[in-house]
């Protein structure tokens, strides 16, 4: 039996749910044979998705639904230019508490990416990543630092690679890392303190990523702020620091004391002509 025949009811149309997101449109076929279940299971599995809303039924097909698909309805490249000011202003403070010397983890986005610039000054810097973009960014800035890039599948809608928080050895045998910060940008931040993405996989892994780290630094603008995506990374705690634009409201701040959690509310660039 495959590893994805045994997946639960549930967890499958999860994982068939984001596979159409990165797709966009499957045939029941091409499902069938990617989840290694009948195509009868497909077509349930297909009809509770689009009870949902999620999926669109075509003939002989399957298409996700445009509200389910919000990033890969907006190219990477035009999504770094959303929100640019406040990504920077972010990603600014968030480089203000890494020192030199220090392993930092950073998975895929354009909060992330903006944070190129704001590392290029630190010194000795082991970076791991997912950011397929990331590297070269960084050699482009020069500087002293070393640059780890984590295996895994490929995902042309976000240029990230999905697969385990470890790194081989010159044996190519796996190894567990630890860091001394993980640098996650999110794609929603709830009223209850948990924080979430639009991509299970990635959720997964921007969790290990975290498991991984002393401690977290969470990236998000305020336009993130009582947003829930389709998969839940984490709650905040006593180990993460939300750092965002505008502070939040009263009743998120209690909540966050509340799990033991930080937030920082980055300043704007001081403005260097005065």
């Amino acid at each position: 039996m495959s590893p994805k025949e045994s997946l639960y009811p549930a967890r499958r149309r999860a994982e068939m749910l984001d596979f159409l997101r990165d797709r966009g449109r499957a045939s029941i076929r091409e499902l069938s044979d990617e989840f290694s279940v009948s195509e009868d299971t497909v077509r349930r599995d297909v009809e509770i998705l689009a009870s949902q809303g999620s999926v669109e039924k075509s003939h002989g097909g399957v298409t996700v639904t445009h509200e389910n698909r919000p990033n890969a309805a907006i190219p990477f490249e035009r999504r770094i230019d959303t929100q640019a000011a406040l990504k920077d202003q972010i990603a600014r403070a968030a480089a203000e508490m890494i020192e030199d010397g220090d392993v930092v983890l950073i998975n895929g986005g354009t909060t992330t990416l903006a944070l190129v610039k704001h590392l290029a000054a630190k010194r000795g810097l082991t970076v791991v990543t997912n950011n397929l973009v990331l590297p070269q960014e960084l050699a482009a800035r020069g500087g002293s630092r070393e640059v780890y890039v984590l295996g895994g599948a490929f995902r042309l809608r976000s240029l990230v690679t999905v697969g385990p928080v470890e790194l081989s050895d010159g044996s190519g045998k796996p190894r567990p890392i630890h860091a001394d910060w993980a640098l996650i940008g999110v794609g929603g931040v709830a009223e209850d303190g948990t924080v979430w993405t639009s991509s299970l996989p990635e959720a997964g892994m921007m969790r290990s990523m975290m498991d991984c780290a002393t401690h977290t630094l969470l990236l998000a603008d305020s336009t993130k702020f009582g947003k829930r995506e389709f998969a839940e990374i984490a709650p905040l705690s006593a180990t993460t620091t939300l750092i965002t634009d505008r502070e939040p409201n009263a009743a998120f701040l209690e909540r966050v004391r509340e799990l033991g959690g930080r937030v920082r509310v980055a300043g704007p660039a001081p403005d260097r002509a005065k």
